[in-house]
Formats: structure tokens, C-alpha cells, sequence
């Protein structure tokens, strides 16, 4: 999860830079939860990135009626065509990116639960890097 600085203050240019970073496909990567502040931080992101997402798919969703509309009347637009696929790609991003961070959030998840729930919950520990492995791919037993 990269942490980039963006303008809250004018709408119009923090969507604009929504769309742009969509638009450019890098999507994060998987990274693992180290301790409880890391989780907060990956539980704000998964619901920012799913809120975010939802806008998008409405926006989609709209747009497609809009056009609907203008092909009825022999009025369509390629711009309205662009901005559709537009946000098509932009609902898939944000889309992929609430799943990344759910991987992470269940990975960390397992982890705790697998042995390591007094470390990190009582005695506040951070994750050393030896125990960094997928362990939703581990097989392992409760008894």
C-alpha cells in the first residue's frame, strides 16, 4: 500500500487524480501486516478503496443509462463511449485494490491465529521478518 500525498481540498483535481492513478494500473502490492497499527492502517485503506470503488461502479452505471438515452435519440458521443471504458478501468482498479488489501488483512488474521495471538495482542509485538510467510497457504491444525 503506497501512501501518496493528495490535495483533499479541491474535489475536482482529488478525483481527477483518482482517475489518474487508475488509469496508470500500478496496482499495490501485497505486503505483510507487521503489527495492530499496520491492520488499522489496512482496515482504513480496504474500506477508502471500497468506497472509492463504489463511486466508480455508480459513475459506470449512470454513464451507460446516459448513453442508452442518446442512442435512442441518434445522439451518442465518443467522448461519452471514452468515459465509460473510463470508468470501467477505474472500477476494476479500486475493485482490485479492496481485494489486496483484504488478502493482507486475512493472511495477518491467520497469522494471529495460528499461535501468535499473545504476541501480538497482550505484549504488542511486531511480526519479525522470519515469520513473514503466506500462512493462509500453510497447512496447519487446531488440534
Amino acid at each position: 500500500m503506497e501512501m501518496e500525498q493528495i490535495d483533499l481540498s479541491d474535489p475536482k483535481k482529488f478525483f481527477s487524480e483518482l482517475v489518474k492513478k487508475a488509469l496508470e494500473g500500478k496496482q499495490s502490492n501485497f505486503e505483510f501486516i507487521r503489527d495492530l497499527e499496520m491492520l488499522k492502517v489496512a482496515r482504513l485503506y480496504k474500506i477508502g478503496t471500497r468506497k472509492v470503488f463504489r463511486v466508480f461502479k455508480s459513475l459506470h452505471k449512470a454513464l451507460i443509462k446516459v448513453y442508452a438515452k442518446d442512442v435512442l435519440t441518434d445522439e451518442q458521443k465518443l467522448e461519452m463511449i471514452m468515459s465509460i471504458k473510463q470508468f470501467e478501468i477505474c472500477c476494476e482498479y479500486y475493485k482490485k485494490e479492496c481485494a489486496i488489501a483484504k488478502d493482507m488483512i486475512s493472511e495477518y488474521k491467520t497469522y494471529v491465529f495460528s499461535g501468535h495471538i499473545l504476541a501480538q495482542l497482550f505484549f504488542n509485538g511486531v511480526r519479525p521478518d522470519n515469520e513473514c510467510v503466506d500462512y493462509r497457504k500453510l497447512p496447519w491444525k487446531l488440534f
